[in-house]
């Protein structure tokens, strides 16, 4: 048997999976696992055989009992992973559908304790207004952050939380430089006058956004028209990780302006 047969095997029928998870519970008979799963003792008995005939699982010696194999457990901890990654896949569809560009390294267990923000027709500005909420505190401590876009939102809100104190590296591109310098030149200035704070220009276009700010991480994702429509945010490892690393690869290859 194939790997693809085995796969249709067990996905063929939802009591297939609990029949495993409950044989990786503990040993049990065929009409333990039927009460125990709520299928018929001959579904049981049919479907521990098939377990057995893949080599997943083997009578225990002197009783009617059937026991995992190590090869057992390796396949219901595989499912396991398979399906929590479908899981954050479909949380996170929306984000990873509109991001523009790879992402490396942005994988199920990086966005698994994310907390998921989408605009909608009813709350078209929940990302932006999310990504505000992370920077509501009355001074920042240090922040890293990439941006494809110039927005007047962002702006303010870091105007009034960016002190003399604070630790800011930020990455922009060309285009959005030049758009800063020419209708925000007042912002640009002030930017330049705090100590802590460095400008770095990509050499390519960004294609997402991502702040971290006094260790919590924040991505966002852009439409055509430069609306933040979609984020994933967290304060816990593996994405603070994953943000860091990911934000020190983009500054490593920027240059630092003026």
């Amino acid at each position: 048997m194939s790997a693809r047969e085995d796969i249709a095997f067990l996905v063929g029928s939802d009591v297939r999976i609990d029949l495993l998870r409950t044989l990786h519970s503990a040993p049990a008979g065929p009409s333990e696992l039927a009460e125990r799963c709520s299928c018929a003792r001959e579904t049981a008995q049919r479907t521990v055989t098939g377990f057995a005939d893949r080599g997943w699982a083997e009578k225990v010696p002197g009783t009617d009992s059937y026991r995992l194999t190590h090869a057992g457990e390796i396949v219901v901890d595989s499912y396991e992973e398979f399906e929590a990654c479908l899981d954050v896949a479909a949380r996170f569809r929306h984000l990873l559908a509109t991001l523009d560009g790879p992402v490396e390294g942005l994988d199920c267990e990086t966005l698994a304790a994310a907390t998921r923000t989408r605009a909608t027709p009813e709350n078209p500005h929940s990302s932006i207004n999310r990504l505000l909420e992370l920077m509501d505190r009355e001074e920042i401590d240090t922040l890293r952050g990439v941006t494809p876009i110039v927005s007047r939102v962002f702006n303010r809100a870091a105007a009034d939380v960016i002190g003399p104190r604070s630790d800011v590296d930020l990455v922009v591109d060309g285009e959005v430089l030049e758009t800063s310098a020419a209708e925000y030149p007042d912002a640009l200035e002030r930017a330049e006058q705090l100590p802590g704070f460095t400008l770095y220009v990509s050499p390519t276009p960004l294609e997402f956004g991502l702040v971290i700010v006094d260790g919590h991480a924040f991505l966002g994702a852009y439409d055509e028209q430069g609306n933040l429509v979609a984020s994933a945010d967290a304060d816990t490892d593996p994405f603070v990780s994953w943000a860091r690393r990911t934000f020190d690869a983009i500054r490593e290859r920027s240059s630092t302006w003026n």
